[in-house]
């Protein structure tokens, strides 16, 4: 299937489990309505609440995100990207997962964020992922979808280092998610060029659902979900609100543009 139509949720997460969920799925069967054939949620797209709750409620969010996105995803029969949420570690803390579910409802894909946001980007709100996550030390893998193509995942603050991206194309992707939660003062900054970057270096198309608005404690979510093609160009964004962003995908594209341009086989610099 060279072409196939993708659909991007964007949502507003708080800290109510359930209706999170309930919204997801919601927008999950829109999407197939419309004839999506692969759906992407948003980093903390069942839990947007405090750090010391997340903890406290890891296995309930856990095991209820991938009941029903296992579920939804053989009923459907489509291939849902669950963004990034809490899944337990060994050591107390969660590591911030995203899962790929397979149109048999089977996990094909699982990854957990490397990169932590330890920052203060200058919105009033000091960010320490670190406190209750655990980084990932694995490189993304690639989901080999006979109905798709080759598709991988990194989560938000892993969109600022390239290298890794690098690594994943190792692994032939050619279609990267980045589900995120990107603050809005960063992501009116540098959202767009950041995503639009990472598919032109990497020849590929970049699906970016997000969080959009105002979050617990004043937290704000700059939305716009993007689509880009290999080639740099937005094919789609969401701008502000909750919503579902649909766009045709041409595989083929992937093809084309390296062709153009052999970028990837020129390299001379190697990790």
């Amino acid at each position: 299937m060279h072409r196939f139509l993708l659909g991007l949720i964007q949502l507003n997460s708080g800290s109510d489990v359930d209706l999170n969920l309930q919204k997801c799925e919601n927008y999950i069967r829109e999407a197939t309505s419309e004839g999506a054939k692969l759906v992407g949620l948003p980093e903390n797209f069942p839990f947007l609440g405090s750090e010391k709750e997340k903890l406290e409620r890891v296995q309930e969010i856990s095991t209820k995100t991938v009941n029903l996105l296992s579920d939804i995803s053989k009923k459907l029969n489509i291939t849902i990207l669950a963004g990034g949420f809490p899944r337990p570690a060994a050591n107390g803390k969660v590591f911030n997962t995203s899962i790929i579910f397979g149109p048999d409802g089977k996990e094909k894909f699982e990854y957990h964020k490397i990169h932590l946001f330890d920052t203060d980007p200058g919105d009033g709100i000091e960010y320490r992922e670190s406190r209750t996550v655990e980084s990932g030390q694995i490189v993304p893998e690639t989901y080999k979808s006979p109905e798709l193509g080759n598709i991988s995942s990194v989560i938000c603050y892993d969109l600022r280092f390239p290298e890794l991206f690098r690594e994943i194309m190792k692994k032939d992707a050619e279609m990267i998610f980045v589900p995120s939660a990107f603050t809005k003062i960063t992501g009116q900054a540098h959202w767009e060029i950041l995503l639009r970057a990472r598919a032109i270096e990497n020849q590929c198309f970049i699906f970016a659902p997000a969080q959009t608005g105002t979050h617990l404690k004043g937290r704000e979510t700059y939305g716009h979900s993007l689509v880009v093609d290999p080639w740099g160009n937005i094919l789609g964004d969401a701008e502000e609100g909750e919503k579902l962003l649909l766009t045709e995908i041409d595989l083929e594209e992937v093809q084309k543009v390296r062709k153009k341009i052999p970028a990837l086989k020129h390299r001379q610099i190697h990790s």
